[in-house]
């Protein structure tokens, strides 16, 4: 196991402070209902070289994000860490995140003085969206300053130039594959990986935006720094995905001497794994399916996830959700939350209220309406929210959903909207484990035009993979994991360098 513990956050999130919407305080408010750490990051600045454009909101209320960051940190529970974007036209974007408190907003008109002024402060700076035409200028990439970067966002994917979650989801163009994640690592960058959801509308930690998972002792400023300077992260689209990965006894992040011990990794996804790919230098080399001719278990443990909020097609309604589910001859051992960051509303908060070994409490809200998305145009998102649970069980596991819904605000706009009128709706069912090991099952709200599903259980053992991997004697070569689920939903580990000297 890799020393300390896995914790989730997003070291890359924008609201009201810039050119985005939502409140400090709701930005806040969401980071600690579901995450372990958040860095919100204002739109400091952009220049072209030369001339510097100010955003006056961030300038006038910079003493406030500093306040936030420092009042909401609380060591032990939830690391906030005071931080902005830089931007420029000729080389690229990079987000500041400071470990000290009342750290000034600095302004630079290239990066090099960026650079110059950040070597004596305690920082990192992440390069982010930089598969785009100039988004990243490798070579001046200060290796102490920036040890990690970003492979994904809402954005899309800068790991290629290929594969899925290209990057569409914004308004940079499309990619060039000279700044990719996979051409810095071929001219010789040693970075770790992260993702972050870059969301414009103050939802830090949205589902399918981006989320950064982080090997570190305890959940406070100094050692998730410590942990990101070493590059022991992982960075995921959505899905909690997690990797244990080493050489040897070396952790993800290392540098290592040929010869140091196999290539180990164990992954635990959240629907069916479909590959775990071992990559030499960008290319795989080792290729891991589930082993679908296991047997199941008489008691064994599965994850699942119950997925809501199909509605009309042109269906402007905001529902409100309530859930609970109980669990009968089994146990909830973990939950996790999949809630999307649309749609907008300063108010309500999506949330899981409790969880015990017994049952699972949660509310949110959803819509279909297309105007109601924040999320930039990316294409990779559902509308829809959902929860995962791990639970042991036995496929007599009996599982009790109660779910309410409700129109507060109906924003009813064509006809074939006008027979959806406001009403309150209601599902009571139940199924068992083995139902779920069938297929998913799907359902209709009472009372309301919405569908309700519960998808196909996972076994453990397609759920987790374990592999070894034996480098060539005199290897020297970047070796990274990727992993793709049946649902789209992917991870990077950070590489693993073994240097010939």
């Amino acid at each position: 196991m890799i020393p300390g513990r896995l914790l989730w956050g997003d070291l890359h999130n924008h609201n009201e402070i810039g050119y985005a919407q939502g409140s400090l305080e709701r930005s806040y408010d969401i980071a600690e209902s579901h995450l372990d750490f958040y860095a919100f990051t204002p739109h400091g600045q952009n220049t072209d070289g030369s001339n510097l454009t100010h955003y006056p909101v961030v300038d006038d209320r910079w003493s406030e994000v500093q306040e936030a960051a420092k009042s909401r940190n609380r060591p032990g529970e939830f690391t906030s860490f005071l931080a902005y974007e830089w931007h420029s036209t000729p080389w690229g974007h990079v987000h500041v995140v400071y470990g000290d408190d009342d750290m000034p907003l600095e302004k630079t008109t290239t990066l090099t003085e960026l650079l110059t002024i950040m070597r004596s402060r305690d920082a990192i700076l992440i390069p982010h969206h930089t598969a785009y035409r100039g988004g990243v200028d490798w070579e001046l990439r200060d290796a102490q300053l920036s040890p990690l970067v970003e492979i994904f966002s809402e954005h899309g994917s800068s790991e290629r130039d290929i594969g899925l979650h290209a990057m569409l989801g914004h308004s940079g163009g499309p990619g060039d594959h000279r700044f990719t994640v996979q051409a810095g690592l071929e001219a010789g960058h040693r970075v770790g990986f992260t993702a972050g959801t870059d969301n414009h509308d103050g939802y830090p930690g949205g589902y399918g935006l981006g989320l950064t998972g982080v090997f570190a002792d305890s959940n406070c400023r100094e050692d998730i720094l410590r942990a990101l300077r070493q590059r022991r992260t992982v960075a995921v689209t959505g899905d909690r995905i997690e990797i244990q990965y080493f050489c040897g006894t070396a952790p993800l992040g290392s540098v290592v001497e040929p010869g140091h011990g196999d290539l180990t990794y164990t992954v635990r996804g959240w629907d069916f794994i479909k590959t775990v790919e071992l990559l030499r230098d960008g290319v795989p080399v080792a290729v891991r399916v589930p082993d679908y001719q296991s047997e199941i278990p008489e008691v064994g443990r599965y994850r699942l996830r119950l997925e809501y909020g199909w509605g009309p097609m042109k269906g402007y309604q905001v529902y409100d959700w309530r859930g609970q589910i109980e669990i009968d001859a089994g146990v909830i051992e973990h939950v996790a939350p999949c809630f999307v960051s649309d749609p907008f509303d300063e108010a309500r908060r999506k949330r899981i209220d409790g969880w015990s070994p017994a049952q699972v409490s949660w509310q949110s809200h959803t819509s279909r309406g297309g105007w109601l998305t924040t999320r930039n145009g990316t294409p990779y998102c559902s509308t829809n929210d959902a929860i995962c649970l791990e639970i042991t069980g036995t496929p007599e596991t009996v599982l009790r959903l109660h779910l309410d819904n409700k129109t507060v605000t109906s924003l009813v706009a064509t006809q074939p909207d006008w027979t959806h009128t406001p009403r309150p709706g209601a599902l009571d069912v139940e199924v068992t484990l083995g139902d779920l090991l069938a297929g998913r099952r799907g359902f209709s709200m009472e009372g309301s035009p919405n569908s309700v599903v519960f998808h196909r259980a996972v076994p453990e053992a397609l759920y987790s993979i374990h592999g070894a991997h034996t480098p060539r004697p005199t290897d020297a070569a970047c070796y990274y994991l990727r992993v793709t689920q049946e649902n789209g939903q992917m991870a990077w580990a950070s590489p693993i360098w073994i240097d010939a000297g």
